[in-house]
């Protein structure tokens, strides 16, 4: 019987996206180990795998990640996707290494499959362990021509000059800006006694696992030619409708006439001042429903009266009656909004969410109003606008019919057969 291990970040966008491809797997009855942060452990048991803990120093448990890393809290665009790299992303992978080296012997598994940042997988493959599949949960970061430096928030040039400006860029981000962090990977690696990257670790993470599936669409991304062949889109992992989900008193207002505003902040980033309370002030007077999660009870008083807060609401149940969705730019969350035709409006200067925003901007999908903390009225003109111009709407309905040609969870599982096979004749 083939064993699978997963290894995942301890983050809910990390975590969430493998649910699925869990319960599929142990449902065909492949044995699975997955190791994560303890707070999922109940998650991981229910879908039918055995629960490994992270080691303690990479595990937050139930803490929010920027209490568990507070440096990230000072910091936002570059400087935070640079802390993160080094301090989060190649400095977890000893540990993680020598946890997945024990796990190994007591479970010889067939395949490590790992998320975006638990790169640990890789170099457990370099070592001679088995071989590995990147999920890849973020927006795509392989450099490319004419594509964007990751980290900035940039699109990709369409005049020649802006085509040069890229190139430019390209070549000062690479050599001088992550330039130390590429002397940190390679300091690691030296220490694991492995060959030091002689490319971009940018690069490298996608062309050396030997399979990389990635949870978007092609018209999500930059357009491009030059895919690695072992990387394979397979969509967004899909949110479903819950059954048991018991609907909030309110949730009768959604029926109305008035269109339904979501304001999603997501599961990191829970300062409300940041999107959530200039979001429900900008709108408070606006012929607007407004439903603001997650936000935990009592944690926005005073609310008007077209807006109702919720700690949780299954994405699978609300998206279907939401016309536009406000978001910190997470790339789970917005592509879901997107997958059902909804437009939105990205307010996001950390991690990621500054990619995600740039390409809301370049498919048409939606606004990006390129800060992190915008103020009310920012918000009410941009909602005023989304709701007044049916060309957003088009666009994101055009990306719908896209998404709907893509079953995540089938696809991942179907390429990942396909690697055990070849690797075990």
């Amino acid at each position: 019987m083939n064993k699978i291990i997963f290894l995942i970040e301890a983050v809910e966008g990390h975590f969430n996206p493998f649910v699925p491809i869990i319960n599929e797997f142990t449902k065909q009855g492949y044995q699975v180990v997955c190791m994560t942060g303890s707070k999922f452990r109940k998650r991981v048991e229910q879908a039918g795998a055995t629960f490994q803990n992270l080691p303690e120093k990479w595990d937050p448990g139930e803490n929010d990640v920027y209490d568990f890393f507070p440096e990230l809290k000072k910091r936002n665009g570059l400087s935070q996707v640079k802390y993160y790299l080094k301090h989060i992303l190649f400095d977890q992978v000893p540990d993680t290494l020598d946890a997945l080296k024990k796990l190994l012997v007591s479970f010889p598994a067939d395949i490590v499959i790992s998320d975006t940042f638990m790169v640990a997988s890789g170099w457990m493959t370099e070592l001679g362990g088995p071989p590995n599949v990147r999920l890849s949960v973020l927006p795509l970061s392989f450099p490319g021509k004419n594509i964007p430096p990751y980290g900035l928030g940039l699109m990709p040039g369409k005049s020649f000059f802006s085509k040069l400006k890229i190139s430019f860029l390209n070549v000062l981000i690479e050599k001088l800006v992550f330039n130390d962090v590429q002397k940190y990977a390679n300091k690691i690696r030296a220490q694991q006694n492995l060959d030091i990257f002689q490319e971009s670790f940018f690069k490298l993470g996608f062309t050396t696992p030997n399979l990389v599936l990635h949870t978007s669409v092609p018209a999500f991304e930059y357009p491009r030619e030059d895919y690695p062949s072992n990387f394979k889109f397979i969509g967004p992992i899909g949110l479903p409708f819950r059954d048991d989900f018991q609907m909030p008193e309110w949730w009768q207002k959604m029926e109305s006439d008035f269109p339904v505003v979501l304001v999603n902040q997501g599961t990191v980033a829970t300062d409300y001042s940041n999107l959530i309370k200039p979001a429900i002030e900008g709108l408070r007077d606006e012929k607007i429903n407004v439903i603001a999660v997650p936000v935990n009870e009592g944690g926005i008083p005073n609310l008007p009266k077209n807006a109702h807060t919720e700690p949780y609401i299954p994405f699978g149940n609300l998206l279907p009656h939401v016309d536009v969705m406000i978001t910190n730019g997470g790339f789970g969350g917005t592509q879901h909004a997107l997958a059902h035709g909804i437009p939105v409006i990205v307010a996001g200067a950390t991690e990621d969410k500054m990619e995600v925003a740039a390409r809301v901007e370049y498919s048409g999908t939606g606004i990006n109003l390129k800060k992190q903390q915008p103020k009310p009225k920012d918000i009410k003109n941009a909602a005023r606008e989304i709701l007044c111009d049916p060309l957003y709407k088009k666009k994101a309905e055009e990306l719908k019919l896209i998404y709907t040609q893509y079953d995540a969870p089938s696809l991942a599982v179907g390429y990942i057969k396909n690697l055990i096979e070849q690797k075990s004749k």
